[in-house]
């Protein structure tokens, strides 16, 4: 699913659901037929995600209900996203036309992050920071989705003077403190389930040593840097380019030393591959690391139907058994392989005439 203005609306319609402070069940299902081929299996993991979440017995039953009342739900769509609050009257359910990882989640919001995770393929965090409210974004330069708003009521500033004021700002500012204590535990949540590549902070500069105190020590790891802008009704388009040049920096100098670590290995003999062949027995010992491919790369290599081998470009017949073997995408194959083994997929833009020697492909190794 893209950003489209139809998603985004959806997303801004969800955000504003009126449950008045009651418990929110939202719901991902995923419908993956190799998965869940029956709707018996498909009707276990629901009943398994729903335990686990603890939802409200009530809750539970509507979401059985629809699925039995409305099958068209689930005909033709790749995943399910489905929002419940019984005591305020809420029922929501969305087709989604990619695949969503399975989750449950009560809060007294809906819990839309993995649906706006579904319409971009960028995987930056942006929190966008003042002392009211708070905004919090997936995405990337090219496209930013809002996945929630931390909105804590406060009291504006006091204009009088004498002690009562004093007192009267101190609890302001208390306040504000834990507002942004809420943003920052939202952003964690959000970064545990699907970690952000990094993090911008937009925040004024009266803002930032709050924000900062706040930040979980992940977070503080994939911090890239902050903007000191008030940009609280912004629009996404603006807040994107406000940060691209955050995201581009820290993106450029990422590449770059992950560029230098590989040559050093390389040179001195370190854990590193480099080349396709090289690279395919790497991940087949799961030996990967990090999987460096450079941008726009094109490499063809055999996959043997039998024992699902892939070779290089360079053999025709499977080493194994002799069967012949098909020609596949092998940069496409490399990094499903990669993810398989939970290592990480970087696809070089600014760095990659340094794989030019190496088929456009490498790797840093774990040993």
């Amino acid at each position: 699913m893209l950003a489209t203005t139809e998603g985004v609306r959806m997303l801004r319609q969800l955000s504003g659901l009126a449950t008045d402070g009651h418990a929110v069940l939202s719901l991902y299902v995923d419908l993956d037929a190799s998965s869940f081929p029956t709707p018996a299996a498909r009707d276990a993991e629901v009943s398994a995600l729903l335990s686990h979440a603890g939802a409200h017995r009530a809750d539970a039953e509507r979401v059985r209900e629809l699925l039995r009342a409305r099958p068209e739900l689930v005909g033709g769509a790749c995943g399910l996203a489905i929002f419940s609050s019984a005591d305020a009257g809420v029922l929501e359910a969305i087709a989604l036309s990619g695949h969503v990882e399975p989750l449950a989640v009560v809060d007294t919001v809906p819990w839309l992050e993995p649906l706006a995770a579904t319409m971009t393929s960028e995987n930056w965090g942006v929190a966008v920071v003042s002392r009211r409210e708070a905004r919090l974004f997936r995405g990337g330069p090219r496209s930013l989705v809002e996945f929630a708003t931390v909105d804590d009521a406060l009291h504006r500033r006091h204009a009088q003077g004498g002690w009562a004021q004093a007192r009267y700002q101190r609890g302001i500012e208390e306040q504000v403190a834990e507002h942004v204590r809420h943003t920052t535990e939202r952003m964690l949540r959000a970064h545990r389930r699907r970690p952000f590549d990094h993090l911008v902070v937009v925040a004024s500069g009266e803002l930032w040593p709050v924000v900062e105190a706040s930040l979980d020590r992940d977070l503080r790891d994939r911090l890239a840097g902050r903007v000191a802008l008030n940009l609280e009704r912004a629009p996404a388009e603006q807040i994107a380019r406000v940060v691209a040049p955050v995201i581009e920096r820290a993106e450029r100098d990422r590449e770059r030393t992950l560029v230098a670590r590989l040559k050093d290995a390389l040179g001195s003999g370190g854990p590193a591959a480099a080349g396709l062949d090289n690279v395919l027995a790497m991940l087949e010992q799961e030996r990967v690391e990090t999987l460096l491919v450079a941008d726009g790369a094109r490499l063809t290599a055999g996959l043997c139907s039998r024992c699902g081998r892939l070779a290089g470009s360079g053999e025709n017949r499977c080493p194994l058994d002799g069967a012949a073997l098909a020609a596949v995408d092998a940069v496409e194959h490399a990094i499903e392989m990669a993810a398989h083994h939970c290592s990480d997929v970087v696809v070089l833009h600014r760095e990659r005439a340094a794989l030019r020697e190496h088929d456009s492909i490498a790797a840093l190794l774990r040993w």
